[in-house]
């Protein structure tokens, strides 16, 4: 009898001490309520929900749960969200990141690998609301949309202008955010299309637009600058080249981008690609705008990083290299705040960087990002770490490309790549915008930000 008792007392005690410790593995076990679901509010469902750009949503449970290990596996890959800049290199800060951290992947990995559980209902957060019609950076105040267009299911790559649209406006007003989307209207039969082929550039028919505001009485012939996606109009003038995947364009509050009354909005050099299906297709522009009465202290500059670009008959991207390297300067010649990096390629390319040298011989690489032709996106700095480069800094612009192979994007790796406006041709531009300055005014700023900046020299230290 004396046994049985010390056994019995003995699972008691055993009892005792495993109930707290199954209560803390319970309170410990990562569950789509309580981890999972913040994260993909956060960084997910700016596309993947109802009216959204990504194919199917991913909102409650019983929307996730049976695309788990996909989650899984394209966030553990950083394939998913398309956010593409080195967290190992450079400026780290940025408008509207979605990327995920480390600890984030790791969270969604183990959520997976134990069963995917659903969790507590109240650790569910609330929900969020979304713009009905499909805008991720909200609803916008002003809506123009484009002419349409309709591309054939099997055709060559189309070039060439979609006309204009009036703004509608009748007061000069400043543009504090841009969104632009494709809009597909009564699209064609279904064609099978043979996805086991080369290229994977179906997401998309508008490869890109370059969006451009004026008055009626300015509007004249698309400016022939060369290239496309990198000449300007006057300082302060809306000229976007809105890319295929983009994300918003969020402007500093500091800086105008002005909108004058009476205003259209002009629709150039469009590139549009088939998909294996017709499609009659537009792009809707959303303006968010600052309030009436709002002054800018600075105007955006119009002149970027253009003379680092390379758009001629010497640019060759040999076949069957699957790391080819191709870079060009650019020399700052007044004070400079750069508000965004944005790479444009075409379909072999792989990642580009932008390095700042400055006047006392420092190096500093600013940005590097890979490169998906299916994503195009803009990185905006955040205000306070926009990099400032001195008169006499020389940008450095990088680019890598994969002409293999190994790129699922190129159609065809046995041949050369050159210069073109074709998604399998190729470009090396880096896309930016920039803020002049005064001395006095960048000066100013470099004292406001504290620290000394790479580009001190000695004296300035002392």
């Amino acid at each position: 009898m004396r046994s049985v008792s010390l056994t019995a007392a003995g699972i008691l005690f055993a009892g005792l001490l495993a109930a707290p410790a199954a209560a803390a593995e319970r309170e410990s076990e990562v569950t789509f309520n309580k981890h999972v679901a913040p994260i993909l509010q956060r960084s997910c469902e700016n596309c993947h929900r109802p009216q959204g750009a990504a194919p199917m949503p991913l909102v409650s449970y019983e929307d996730v749960r049976p695309w788990a290990r996909a989650i899984r596996n394209r966030t553990g890959a950083r394939e998913m969200p398309p956010w593409f800049i080195d967290k190992n290199i450079g400026i780290q800060r940025f408008k509207d990141d979605p990327s995920l951290s480390d600890e984030e992947i790791a969270t969604i990995a183990a959520w997976v690998d134990n069963g995917a559980p659903r969790g507590n209902p109240a650790d569910l957060p609330p929900p969020l609301e979304w713009p009905a019609d499909g805008w991720t950076y909200g609803t916008p105040d002003v809506v123009v949309p484009s002419p349409e267009g309709i591309v054939e299911a099997d055709a060559a790559d189309w070039f060439g202008e979609w006309g204009e649209t009036p703004t509608g406006l009748n007061t000069d007003r400043y543009i504090k955010a841009i969104e632009v989307k494709e809009v597909r209207l009564e699209e064609g039969p279904q064609i099978k299309v043979d996805d086991t082929g080369r290229a994977d550039l179906s997401l998309f028919v508008v490869h890109h637009a370059v969006i451009t505001s004026d008055a009626p009485q300015n509007v004249v012939a698309p400016l022939d600058c060369g290239n496309e996606t990198s000449c300007g109009g006057h300082d302060g003038q809306l000229r976007l080249t809105y890319e295929l995947g983009q994300n918003p364009t969020i402007f500093p509050d500091e800086m105008g981008v002005k909108l004058p009354a009476g205003s259209v909005l002009t629709f150039n050099s469009m590139h549009l690609h088939s998909i294996g299906r017709e499609v009659r297709a537009r792009v809707d522009v959303g303006l968010t705008l600052h309030p009436e009465g709002y002054e800018p202290r600075y105007m955006q500059s119009n002149t970027g990083f253009r003379r680092s670009t390379q758009y001629d008959y010497e640019f060759d991207i040999p076949s069957n290299d699957d790391n080819v390297m191709r870079d060009g300067f650019h020399r700052i010649t007044k004070p400079t705040k750069m508000l965004m990096f944005e790479p444009h390629l075409h379909s072999s390319g792989k990642r580009m960087c932008v390095e700042a040298i400055y006047p006392n011989n420092v190096r500093e690489m600013l940005s590097c990002s890979n490169y998906d032709h299916n994503w195009v996106k803009v990185y905006t700095y955040e205000d306070d770490v926009a990099p400032l480069l001195p008169t006499g800094t020389l940008i450095h612009v990088m680019a890598w490309y994969d002409n293999s192979p190994t790129n699922k994007n190129v159609v065809d790796p046995r041949n050369w790549k050159g210069w073109g406006n074709r998604s399998i041709d190729d470009m090396f531009v880096s896309i930016t915008r920039t803020i002049e300055m005064t001395e006095e005014e960048f000066q100013a700023e470099v004292a406001a930000r504290g620290g000394t900046p790479a580009f001190a020299t000695s004296q300035d230290q002392q």
